[in-house]
């Protein structure tokens, strides 16, 4: 899922208003500082997915002659090859 660094912004914003909302937690830091933080982890989720997506379309090109002969659906296999090396990899989609 691409994210613009707008939305990525918005979104940080919103989680981190719910969490003081909802009293789960007391900032013992500059809010614009945890903002940053919030940011760059939601920036390195999507960059590991990114990643993943172009490994698993690597492997798709590698056995393409395979995957056309079987009249698999392309994106049904993408998405089995994508969801066995996340969990392999512990990586959470």
């Amino acid at each position: 899922m691409k994210l613009t660094k707008e939305q990525v912004e918005k979104l940080s914003d919103f989680i981190l208003k719910r969490l003081e909302d909802r009293n789960l937690i007391i900032l013992k830091t500059a809010r614009e500082r945890l903002l940053e933080r919030i940011n760059g982890i939601i920036l390195d989720d999507l960059k590991t997915e990114d990643d993943l997506d172009r490994e698993v379309e690597e492997i798709l090109r590698t056995h393409s002659g395979a995957v056309d002969s079987s009249r698999v659906d392309y994106r049904k296999m993408f998405n089995m090859i994508k969801g066995k090396l996340a969990r392999e990899r512990g990586i959470v989609l």
